[in-house]
């Protein structure tokens, strides 16, 4: 298992949790993956974030996933200065229809690992850069944004 995950980081905690996670899902749950968050997240590994995501792809029972660039351009937005992501995840929840919140939760942050990164985002190719509060945090310039896309799948 730890050489499949190697690339993700933190393999071995993470083989740790997968491991466990399929034996209580063979224990309580006959090997069938849970459709409720209260039993999701009594799994090894599981938090909300993860439960989030299970329920909204899996049983398309929507969710908000709270992971860091989430959390980052929310506030950049100026939502929220929260830092709890569940009561971002509780915020948030008011202000998108319950029906778009995995859909929501995915562009978000494909948003902010392709262009709004942490340290410096690609403001000058932002399509969200008209109504962005927080245009001018990094390059305006196009051909210099340009440069700060990142395009792979997991960037």
């Amino acid at each position: 298992m730890e050489e499949i995950i190697r690339s993700t980081g933190f393999f071995r905690a993470k083989t740790n949790s997968i491991i466990g996670m399929a034996k209580a899902v063979t224990e309580r749950y006959r090997g069938e993956v849970p459709g409720k968050l209260k039993d999701l997240v009594t799994l090894p590994g599981v938090g909300r974030k993860t439960a989030n995501v299970v329920l909204g792809n899996a049983f398309d029972v929507p969710g908000l996933t709270v992971d860091t660039h989430f959390q980052r351009l929310v506030r950049r937005f100026g939502w929220t200065d929260e830092t709890d992501p569940v009561k971002i995840e509780h915020f948030v929840g008011e202000l998108i229809p319950k029906r778009e919140w995995t859909v929501f939760s995915h562009r978000l942050i494909w948003h902010g690992r392709r262009i709004c990164h942490a340290r410096r985002p690609a403001c000058g190719v932002c399509p969200l850069a008209a109504r962005c509060p927080s245009y001018g945090t990094g390059p305006t310039d196009a051909a210099q944004a340009a440069k700060l896309v990142r395009s792979g799948p997991f960037s």
